[in-house]
C-alpha cells in the first residue's frame, strides 16, 4: 500500500463572498488550503493513499485542520504539533476584468519555524511512492527552505521519487534569498518537475536564447525542457498553459515531456470560473495519481488536465471531484448532459 506524500504549509483561507470586495461586508468565507494539502486531498478522493506532512499549532484551529484532512481520508499520522500559529491568507476574489488579489499573513507560522528534529522521518516516508514539495514553503524562511531540502534528500536516500512544483510566489521570498538561490538545489534531488519555460531559464539556470517573456511554441518548450532534464537528470517535466481572457474566462491545456516525446493535452475553454485557486494543485494531483494508476503518458496528461479543468468550477482550495467525473470529462465530447 503505497502513499503519495505531500510536505508543506496549510493555511486558513478567508475569502470575500460572491463578488464583493474584501471587507466590503462584515462576513468572510473561512476554509483551509495549501499547495500540498490540496494535492493530498484530491489524490485521496481519486482513490489513492495520501499522507500530508506539516506542523500545526496544538490548538482548536490546528485540530480542525486535521479533522478536515481525515474526513477526506488523508493520513495525518506524521504531522508534527507545535509552533505559534496557523498561517492565514486573504482572497479578494476578482470578477470579469477585476483580477483576484491575495494577501498573506504567514509570519511565525508553525511550519515556517519548524526544524528537522520536529518530524519522525520514518513515519513521513513509510511506504511512500512519491514525495511532493513546492517552491512555496522554501519561500517562507531559511529554516523552511533548509527543512524542504533535507526532506527531498532524505526521500532520495530512501529511493522515493521526488516531485517538485516550482510554484513561484513573488509576494513571498522576503528573508533575503531569491527563489533562484534555493530551488535549483531542491530540483537537483527531484525526478518530476512542474515548470514552465520561464522557471527553467530564470530560476533553474537553463541557458537559452529563446525569449520566454512572450508566448513560445511547443517546439521551443521542448528545446528548453531537453536542457532542463539534462541539467538535473529528471524523468519528466510538466506545465500547464493558460490563456486569460478575463477573470471569468480562461483557455487551458497542458504539456508533458519525458526527454523523448512531447505530449499535448486537449484544450478547455472555461467560462464562468468559480474559483481559480488550487487549480494547478489539482493538475499536479492528477499527474501524481495518474502515474500511480495508468501507464500511458498521454492518458495521464489528459486525466490531469481534466481534473485541472473541473477545479475551476468548485469554490475553495480543494477539488471535490471524483475519478469517475474526471474520466467522464476527459472522454466526453463538448456536449455535457445530466447523468441520470
Amino acid at each position: 500500500m503505497s502513499y503519495i506524500v505531500g510536505f508543506g504549509e496549510i493555511m486558513l483561507r478567508l475569502s470575500s463572498i460572491d463578488n464583493e470586495r474584501l471587507f466590503q461586508s462584515l462576513k468572510l468565507n473561512a476554509t483551509f488550503g495549501g499547495v500540498e494539502a490540496n494535492i493530498c486531498v484530491l489524490a485521496s478522493i481519486l482513490g489513492l493513499n495520501s499522507r500530508y506532512i506539516t506542523m500545526l499549532p496544538d490548538n482548536a484551529i490546528g485540530h480542525k485542520v486535521e479533522e478536515l484532512l481525515l474526513s477526506h481520508k488523508v493520513d495525518t499520522s506524521a504531522i508534527a504539533w507545535g509552533g505559534k500559529r496557523l498561517g492565514i491568507y486573504f482572497v479578494d476574489k476578482g470578477n470579469n476584468y477585476r483580477t483576484s488579489n491575495i494577501i498573506y499573513d504567514r509570519e511565525h507560522s508553525s511550519i515556517s519555524e519548524a526544524s528537522i528534529k520536529d518530524f519522525d522521518w520514518d513515519k513521513v516516508f513509510d511506504n511512500a511512492s512519491y514525495f511532493h514539495v513546492s517552491g512555496v514553503t522554501p519561500a517562507l524562511t531559511q529554516s523552511a527552505a533548509d527543512l524542504t531540502l533535507y526532506a527531498v534528500k532524505e526521500a532520495k536516500k530512501r529511493n522515493i521519487k521526488v516531485s517538485c512544483d516550482i510554484n513561484h510566489r513573488k509576494k513571498l521570498w522576503k528573508y533575503g534569498k531569491k527563489i533562484e538561490d534555493i530551488m535549483p538545489e531542491i530540483v537537483k534531488y527531484s525526478d518530476i518537475v512542474f515548470a514552465n519555460e520561464y522557471d527553467a531559464i530564470k530560476i533553474l539556470g537553463v541557458e537559452s536564447d529563446i525569449n520566454v517573456d512572450s508566448n513560445i511554441s511547443d517546439e521551443d518548450y521542448k528545446i528548453i525542457m531537453d536542457k532542463l532534464i539534462s541539467k538535473y537528470s529528471l524523468e519528466i517535466v510538466i506545465t500547464t498553459r493558460r490563456e486569460i481572457i478575463n477573470s471569468n474566462h480562461n483557455n487551458i491545456s497542458a504539456l508533458l515531456y519525458n526527454n523523448k516525446n512531447l505530449y499535448k493535452s486537449k484544450k478547455y475553454n472555461i467560462t464562468n470560473i468559480v474559483d481559480r485557486i488550487g487549480t494547478g494543485d489539482s493538475f499536479a494531483a492528477g499527474i501524481l495519481s495518474g502515474l500511480n494508476m495508468f501507464k500511458d503518458y498521454q492518458y495521464i496528461l489528459e486525466f490531469a488536465t481534466a481534473a485541472f479543468c473541473i477545479k475551476h468550477t468548485i469554490p475553495g482550495d480543494w477539488n471535490l471531484t471524483t475519478k469517475e467525473e474526471v474520466i467522464s470529462l476527459m472522454e466526453s465530447s463538448k456536449k455535457l448532459d445530466v447523468k441520470r
